[in-house]
């Protein structure tokens, strides 16, 4: 019987990268295979473990791990049977975790992606509500806009439809001669004075145009489609904030149906005291 192999002899011999290679010789196989069993030294060294590895590592999809178990099933038919069967556990194993360790892999990286698209989300969502949040204080603002409006032209009409008492009348006509013009005093006629025109009576005429000019030239009023009362006297009230002191002119034409105007008259008038 031949003596057990020690370290020097299998350094000597190479027989470690030769075992890896299966070029031993039976005999010296398998006294090799019963030493390097119970030697971690040996165990450790052999380039059939680092092969393993770096075989293992390069799998990435199916077809690569399938040509890497055929390539070490194919290396360990050519092992004794205690070797065959401890190396052929050992890849059973590790073949069993790589596709879990690729579906774990795999779950981390959805998750991730999970958490990435949740996150655009929750900012779009963020962004929305800003967006809602800005609308609605501009709503609130351009209601509360409309608000104050409304009351205050409730306010103006109110004062506006408030009952004319006494309000003065002036009847105005056209001049002759040396005929004075008509004074119409600011400081006694209260908050309106009405001017008012004998309109004729003509029933060519279906309605009339009155204009207003003011001292220095300037239209002060003016307005169409107007009538005269059952009196046929054409009557306008101005409020009597309407005047300044100065010289004014009040011009009245009938307009016919089919559009033509003809001028009533011009009638002059001066206005005193304070607006």
């Amino acid at each position: 019987m031949e003596p057990e192999l020690n370290h020097e002899t299998i350094e000597e011999r190479g027989m470690i990268d030769l075992y890896h290679r299966g070029l031993l010789p039976p005999e010296d196989e398998e006294r090799f295979e019963a030493h390097f069993v119970g030697c971690p030294q040996c165990m450790e060294q052999l380039e059939m473990a680092r092969g393993f590895q770096r075989g293992l590592k390069a799998a990435g999809t199916g077809a690569a791990l399938a040509a890497v178990q055929a390539g070490l099933f194919a290396w360990l038919a050519r092992r004794r049977p205690l070797v065959q069967w401890g190396l052929s556990l050992a890849v059973l194993l590790l073949a069993a975790g790589l596709p879990a360790l690729w579906i774990l892999s795999e779950g981390r990286r959805t998750a991730a992606e999970a958490q990435a698209e949740a996150e655009r989300w929750r900012r779009q969502a963020a962004s929305a509500g800003e967006r809602a949040a800005q609308s609605e204080k501009r709503l609130a603002e351009s209601e509360r806009r409309r608000t104050e409006e409304r009351r205050a032209l409730e306010s103006r009409l109110a004062q506006t439809l408030e009952p004319l008492v006494n309000t003065p009348v002036f009847l105005l006509s056209t001049l002759r001669g040396d005929e004075p013009v008509p004074v119409i005093d600011l400081a006694r006629t209260g908050p309106a004075l009405a001017l008012a025109v004998d309109a004729g009576g003509d029933p060519r005429l279906t309605s009339y145009r009155v204009t207003l000019t003011g001292p220095r030239g300037e239209n002060v009023f003016r307005r169409a489609d107007l009538r005269p009362n059952a009196l046929e006297v054409l009557l306008v009230t101005f409020p009597s904030s309407t005047f300044t002191p100065g010289d004014y002119r009040l011009r009245v034409e009938g307009l016919r149906a089919d559009g033509r105007a003809a001028e009533l008259g011009t009638y002059p008038f001066r206005v005193t005291g304070k607006s």
